[in-house]
């Protein structure tokens, strides 16, 4: 029922004329969307009709420029970025955004594209939706271990990003034990190398993008929750290696930074001064809302957007209004 209740209210406040009137009103802020994965290019095709019609893109080089106080940003600005790097950005999402001449960003997680790993996340959900088991128990750290019907694929789903969300709440160490313990405990076997559906881009791709005019941002080395890190050294590494490794493969500097997982929960403090030492110009969280002259160019709102998303609470997310 809430979901109804939100639905129709969405509904109202766009045919009443609430979108317009709350859009001219953050003319003057900076909205900077966030996307991770691609599939649908006519999906994506409509939300970049819409960005062009209604708004005006700038790169995230751009608001760096604005954040320092050497430019001025248009009205109705907006910055595209991706995050983690996958290969479906290249396949499906590039060129629609070069059809419509959307500058965008993509944060790249280094050893991920170094084939050192797959993204913790996606092993986590690929465990659970291999599982032949019909239920499983998973221990929590401190807590209660947690029961899981694994019956459909639905369920299976649900568990999977149940699981991956909580692990984001651990340590470090507790983290990447329960990645390494779940193939075992749910019965599956881990392929060496990400199935094409979670492999990253190849540095090659990245090159040609970049000539093309893709800026790149650097996303740390593994992806880890960096306020569970334990020690300074681990913060310079994820955050400064990962910034040279992009700037060796690149040729160039590279001055956009985005925190894994992005709520200040997850970022804390010292990775903020170890990406200010970094010499970072933007960095951007997951925190939602809009952004604004003066505000710390290291901790940029982002506003969650998937070609998925129904066209009415894109367009309303798009002003600040999420319903």
């Amino acid at each position: 029922m809430t979901d109804l209740l939100k639905r129709a209210a969405r509904i109202a406040f766009h045919r009443g004329g609430g979108l317009e009137l709350a859009r001219w009103r953050t003319r003057g802020a900076l909205r900077i969307l966030m996307y991770h994965r691609f599939s649908d290019r006519a999906a994506l095709a409509r939300q970049c009709d819409y960005l062009r019609e209604r708004y005006h893109p700038v790169a995230m080089s751009d608001v760096a420029e604005w954040l320092q106080g050497g430019r001025n940003l248009p009205s109705y600005a907006v910055a595209v970025t991706v995050d983690d790097g996958y290969r479906d950005f290249e396949q499906v999402a590039f060129p629609v955004f070069a059809e419509y001449r959307i500058p965008v960003t993509v944060y790249l997680v280094t050893d991920f594209m170094d084939g050192k790993l797959w993204l913790w996340f996606d092993r986590v959900q690929y465990v659970f939706r291999h599982a032949q088991a019909a239920s499983a128990a998973i221990d929590v750290p401190g807590g209660p271990a947690l029961h899981f019907d694994l019956g459909s694929v639905s369920s299976r789903s649900a568990a999977g990003q149940q699981v991956a969300d909580l692990a984001a709440t651990f340590s470090e160490a507790d983290r990447l034990r329960l990645v390494s313990d779940l193939p075992g405990l749910l019965h599956v076997e881990i392929p060496e190398e990400p199935p094409p559906d979670y492999q990253p881009l190849s540095w090659d791709a990245v090159r040609a993008l970049a000539a093309s005019g893709v800026e790149f941002g650097a996303h740390t080395r593994t992806h880890p929750i960096l306020s569970a890190l334990a020690s300074a050294d681990e913060l310079r590494d994820e955050i400064a290696g990962s910034q040279a490794r992009i700037a060796a493969e690149l040729g160039k500097p590279v001055i956009h930074f985005c925190y894994p997982n992005g709520k200040m929960r997850d970022i804390g403090s010292a990775a903020v001064e170890a990406v200010r030492a970094a010499g970072f110009q933007t960095a951007v969280t997951a925190e939602p809302g809009l952004n604004r002259a003066g505000q710390d160019a290291l901790l940029l709102r982002r506003t969650g957007a998937d070609p998925s998303h129904p066209e009415t609470y894109f367009r309303q997310c798009l002003t600040g209004f999420s319903g």
